[in-house]
C-alpha cells in the first residue's frame, strides 16, 4: 500500500490565535473526544438580547430608586432572579455532556463529508436546544430521555488526502436566550478525501498498453485462430477454409484474433497529463470505470502496486492509495 500521509489541518485552525487558545484550553481540561464537559470547559456570556435586557433592567433600577417606585424595584429583582436562573440552566445544559465518536466515510474531493459524532448525557437528563457549530455550519439537536443522540456535521472538501475537521463548538441558549453557554473541542480522528475523477478520461489502457491504443469493444487481428465466418470480398485466398466450405456448401473464411489479457494495468506514467494532480484524476476515473465494468486491474504507483483484484473493496483501496500519494 502507499505510504500514510500526515493529516492536514484546515488553514483556519492553524493560525496563531487558535494555537494559543488551544494550548490554553488543553491546560484546563481535555479537548479531544472522547471527553465529558466539566465546569472548566464551559464558558458563558450574555447574548445580544441578554445585554439589551440587562441595560433595560439597569435603567429600571436607577429610575425606581430615584422615584422610590417599589413596583419597579420588584419587577427589576424578579427579572434579575430569572436571569441568574437562566444562566445556571444554560450551564447545566452542557455540564457532564459526553462527546464521543468522530468518523466519516470517504468522499470524492468537492463533495461534502458527513462527520459523525455522538452526544450523550452522563446523568441521563434531557438536554434541549443544543447546537453544534463548525465554521459557518450550524446543526441543532435535542437529547431526550434516552440520553444520547447522533449528529452528522457537514464538512466541505477541496483537496484529496487525510484531513482533520478542526475546531468545533457545542453551545446552547436554553432556556430563555439570555445567556449563551459554549465549549470548544477538537476532534482528532481524520477523514479521507478521494481524488476527484477526471470528467473526460481517455479510454482504459488494454493489456498494459498506452491509453487509447485499443478499444475493448473492437477485436484486434492476430495470429490465433478464432472461428469460421462467411467469406467477404477482400479476404485473402489463404484464409479460405476449403474443406469446411465444401462441407457446408458455402464459402467460409478463417478468422484470426489477438488474445486480449483480462487484467488491466493502470500505471501513473500511463496517464496522458503533465502535472501530478491531473494524472491522479485520470487514474481515479480509470479505477471507477474498471470497477463498473467488473474488470480485474492492478494499480501501479511507482514501486508500489495494489492488486490485482476487482470489486468495490479493491476500488476503495486504490482510491485511498491515490489520495495518499
Amino acid at each position: 500500500m502507499a505510504r500514510t500521509a500526515t493529516p492536514s489541518r484546515r488553514p483556519g485552525s492553524t493560525n496563531t490565535w487558535q494555537r494559543m487558545m488551544r494550548g490554553w484550553l488543553r491546560r484546563r481540561a481535555p479537548i479531544h473526544p472522547p471527553l465529558t464537559l466539566a465546569y472548566r470547559q464551559i464558558f458563558i456570556l450574555p447574548t445580544r438580547f441578554g445585554w439589551m435586557l440587562g441595560l433595560l433592567m439597569g435603567a429600571m433600577l436607577v429610575g425606581s430608586l430615584n422615584f422610590n417606585n417599589n413596583l419597579g424595584l420588584l419587577t427589576t429583582f424578579i427579572v434579575a432572579g430569572l436571569s441568574v436562573n437562566s444562566m445556571l440552566m444554560a450551564f447545566r445544559n452542557l455540564h457532564r455532556l459526553a462527546i464521543r465518536g468522530g468518523m466519516a466515510n470517504p468522499v470524492y474531493a468537492g463533495q461534502t463529508v458527513s462527520y459523525q459524532l455522538s452526544l450523550q448525557s452522563a446523568d441521563k437528563r434531557p438536554r434541549p436546544s443544543l447546537r453544534l457549530r463548525h465554521d459557518r455550519e450550524l446543526v441543532g439537536m435535542d437529547i431526550n430521555d434516552d440520553g444520547a443522540v447522533s449528529v452528522a456535521v457537514p464538512l466541505a472538501t477541496r483537496q484529496r488526502g487525510w484531513h482533520c475537521p478542526g475546531r468545533m463548538r457545542i453551545e446552547t441558549t436554553h432556556p430563555l436566550g439570555l445567556f449563551r453557554a459554549w465549549a470548544w473541542f477538537w476532534p482528532d480522528r481524520p477523514y479521507l478525501v478521494w481524488p476527484q475523477p477526471a470528467d473526460r478520461p481517455p479510454p482504459l489502457p488494454e493489456s498494459g498498453g498506452s491509453p487509447g491504443g485499443a478499444d475493448p469493444s473492437r477485436q484486434v487481428e492476430g495470429e490465433d485462430f478464432y472461428s469460421l465466418r462467411q467469406w467477404r470480398e477482400g479476404d485473402p485466398l489463404h484464409r479460405i477454409a476449403w474443406k469446411a466450405s465444401q462441407r457446408h456448401q458455402d464459402l467460409l473464411s478463417r478468422e484470426f484474433r489477438e488474445e486480449q489479457s483480462p487484467e488491466l494495468l493502470l500505471a501513473l506514467d500511463q496517464a496522458p497529463a503533465r502535472d501530478l494532480e491531473s494524472r491522479i484524476a485520470i487514474l481515479a476515473a480509470w479505477v471507477v470505470q474498471a470497477e463498473q465494468q467488473d474488470r480485474t486491474w492492478t494499480l501501479r504507483l511507482g514501486s508500489t502496486e495494489v492488486g490485482p483484484d476487482r470489486g468495490p473493496a479493491h476500488r476503495k483501496r486504490c482510491l485511498r492509495a491515490l489520495a495518499e500519494l
